[in-house]
């Protein structure tokens, strides 16, 4: 494309092309002469204590450099989240010391010159184990010995707005709901990689990894190796999905980035599907208790909700989903008394953390499924009470429970509108006619709220290159979003520049000297105002170097999509390509933005579903998504992402569950076993936009990769009960399988 582009075009991905025809270069990909590959000797046990480990045969082993247990790494846990003094620390170690919490935990790594030699080596290594009691459910912390300190229940989190028990007490109507969401696994395409070797002439630490924030990497492995920050640089090559696990320093970075600091070596770990399995942040597993009063007429008096959250063995990054768990649960509604009370609980289990959605889906889930539950037992129609309930136009600025402000919007307009787009007043027409021909169909319907990009700061670095190029860096990781061409939008309205003119570098500590980050939805909204920040800054010292070349004042220069002229003499101009020729130093320049606080879209989701009264099997047919994603800047790529965070969503729901046994030991570790949705078992999608521009940032922007993510467990659910309306049965756990409903009593078992 030869000329500008603008925010809100919808234009393909111009990074397609590079990585749909295997021209991407990931961790793994990237050469480096002389590597050593690593393989991690992990627990088979949930819990016990390490008797005796023997390494010798390991460290005879053909090719092998090293084999490293605690006692020769000689390190202290690794760096982590900080909790707060409300949460005992759970410190991890990077290779365990003296006791494993989890299956999979690595308690020694090996080093050789090439990762079939390694792993063969690491089944070399004899450690003797002595098991214990593992705790595996969170509802009796005390069933094993303490994990960390004097138990294992290891804090809480309390949001209280108005009395919420007494006002539940006083209510003319108490529903109440007791919900289950399983554990699942992350499962991005590329699994966890870093390729870390030292620069001699520089003596600078450098680290290629697949991660989402390269300056916290950086910044936990200075920390951890006593090293300046100065003296780590960190790069990103491509990445293949990150959904939040990327986003962190994991045992196997650090201790590659010890061998590689120690032995003079590069080093390389590349994950495989397993390891992903067995040592990669999990999430969702939680259990709630949720109770709704309502007045005479269906309106919300009071919720109050206990929860708990299975941390896993090491809790520090759990913190993040579960704190916002307890933030998301009063949604778009309005909420006059609100009680939640969450507890995190150490299991022996894989480590919780951030994963798509983090906490969110959950909250919406205990709200959503309480207005259902509400709406059922008052004889309401679902919708209705919905819309009885919403947060209006003219109650803005309202804020939340949960102390947010919001101040724009629709919520009403945007539940109306899905609601037309699935035909919701004649589905019941529908619905009979398909009965009548022995198929049952339902209809779910619900609202979201999308908290995103709660703070921090982002910068952009602008630079002319040789022949007018402009490149634009970023601290910023893509991990399939589409940075390359939204950013380059923003960039090119800005500067009135072609696409082809202008070049995207992210993910580089060497580039830019300070960011946060690609989590949380927070990318467009910080590095996106910090983008058009930079390009206003660019232009200026454009100007000043033109009007040296031109001879003139600046403020008689106007500049023009990658042109100087002099204003009222089009004749006398000067290009970016000459300016990039002159003598002296480069043109930069570089922007900066810091968010003030969250940013909040909005939306609602509604899904048709077909139920086999035979099998129990749910078919999901039609699926219409409207949202407010705030200043859209490539519409195409906020519907791919939408799409992409509801098919995640769909799979919680529907299909993924890592099933943990009461030893600790997981049952179904591997894609053989995991179900995962397959594009067959999707429906149709209709995505629909309704943009709000934010009132938070200069530009509008709001966070959306997530929203996709946070409604489809309570729409599938509702859908699924509908389908057997007008006795629907109370569906309360995920994923939902034929089994469950069948159990929830009013099953098809029941009604074949």
């Amino acid at each position: 494309m030869s000329t500008p582009v603008k925010i809100g075009d919808a234009l393909p991905r111009r990074e397609d092309r590079r990585l749909l025809t295997g021209q991407g270069q990931y961790v793994g990909d990237l050469p480096e002469p002389g590597t050593f590959h690593l393989a991690f000797v992990r627990s088979p046990h949930a819990h016990a204590r390490i008797t005796n480990m023997r390494l010798d045969d390991a460290l005879h082993a053909p090719g092998v450099m090293a084999v490293w247990d605690a006692a020769v790494l000689n390190m202290p846990p690794l760096p982590s989240f900080s909790m707060g003094g409300r949460f005992a620390p759970t410190p991890q170690p990077a290779l365990a010391d003296g006791r494993v919490l989890f299956v999979g935990q690595p308690v020694a790594a090996v080093l050789a010159d090439s990762r079939y030699r390694a792993e063969d080596a690491a089944e070399l290594v004899d450690v003797s184990y002595e098991p214990r009691t593992p705790t595996v459910d969170p509802r009796r912390p005390d069933a094993g010995p303490p994990l960390h300190g004097d138990s294992n229940v290891i804090g809480e989190t309390v949001l209280r707005h108005g009395d919420g028990r007494a006002a539940l007490g006083a209510a003319a109507h108490v529903v109440s709901v007791n919900l289950r969401l399983g554990r699942v696994v992350g499962n991005p395409m590329e699994p966890r990689a870093v390729l870390v070797f030292v620069d001699e002439s520089s003596g600078r630490l450098e680290v290629r990894a697949a991660t989402q924030g390269v300056f916290g990497l950086r910044r936990s492995l200075s920390e951890w190796l006593g090293l300046d920050e100065g003296k780590v640089h960190v790069l990103v090559p491509d990445i293949g999905g990150g959904f939040g696990l990327k986003n962190r320093l994991y045992p196997e970075d650090a201790i590659a980035a010890a061998m590689a600091l120690r032995l003079r070596v590069p080093v390389r770990w590349t994950g495989d599907r397993q390891e992903e399995f067995l040592a990669t942040n999990q999430e969702r597993d939680q259990y709630h208790e949720a109770s709704l009063g309502l007045d005479e007429d269906g309106r919300i008096v009071a919720i109050v909700v206990d929860y708990i959250q299975d941390g896993g063995a090491f809790c520090a990054a759990a913190a993040i989903p579960f704190g916002t768990t307890a933030i998301s649960v009063p949604g778009p509604y309005r909420i006059p008394h609100l009680e939640v009370h969450g507890t995190l609980v150490a299991t022996n289990k894989v480590p919780v953390g951030p994963y798509r959605g983090a906490g969110r889906p959950q909250g919406n889930f205990v709200m959503e499924r309480l207005l259902d539950a509400a709406a059922d037992t008052l004889g309401l129609d679902r919708l209705e009470i919905r819309a009885r309930n919403l947060i209006r136009p003219q109650d803005l600025p309202y804020e939340t429970p949960s102390r947010i402000r919001y101040d724009h919007g629709d919520f009403p307009a945007i539940l109306e509108r899905t609601a037309s787009a699935v035909d919701y007043a004649h589905f019941r027409e529908r619905q009979a006619a398909a009965r009548a021909s022995g198929r049952l169909l339902g209809l779910g319907i619900v609202d979201y709220v999308e908290l995103s990009a709660g703070g921090g700061f982002e910068d952009a670095v602008y630079r002319l290159l040789p022949d007018g190029l402009v490149e634009v860096s970023s601290g910023s990781s893509s991990q399939g979003q589409g940075h390359e061409t939204a950013f380059a939008q923003i960039v090119s309205e800005r500067l009135g520049l072609p696409l082809q003119q202008i070049v995207i570098r992210e993910g580089d500590t060497g580039r830019v000297s300070r960011g946060v980050g690609t989590f949380g939805s927070r990318s467009m909204t910080i590095a996106g105002n910090a983008l058009a920040v930079g390009a206003e800054k660019f232009k200026a010292v454009v100007l000043e170097r033109a009007a040296v070349r031109l001879e003139a004042a600046v403020e008689d220069l106007v500049y023009e999509a990658g042109a100087v002229s002099v204003a009222g003499v089009p004749r006398r101009h000067i290009t970016l390509a000459d300016l990039s020729k002159s003598d002296g130093e480069p043109i930069t320049a570089t922007g900066s933005f810091t968010s003030s606080g969250q940013e909040y879209g909005f939306g609602a989701h509604a899904v048709t579903v077909e139920v086999d009264s035979g099998t129990g099997l749910v078919r999901l047919l039609d699926y219409v998504v409207c949202h407010d994603g705030g200043r859209t800047v490539n519409p195409l790529l906020a519907d791919g992402q939408t799409i992409g965070g509801t098919v995640q969503g769909l799979g919680t729901v529907l299909y993924e569950e890592l099933a943990i046994d009461d030893a600790g030991q997981p049952q179904n570790a591997s894609l053989m076993d995991y179900l995962m949705p397959a594009a067959t078992d999707m429906p149709r999608f209709t995505i629909l936009q309704q943009d709000y521009p934010s009132t938070g940032n200069p530009e509008g922007f709001k966070g959306l990769a997530e929203g996709g993510t946070i409604p489809p467990m309570a729409a599938v659910l509702s859908a699924v009960e509908d389908a057997f309306y007008p006795e629907r049965p109370r569906l309360h756990t995920i994923p939902l399988n034929p089994e469950s409903l069948a159990a929830a009593g009013d099953g098809p078992a029941v009604r074949a």
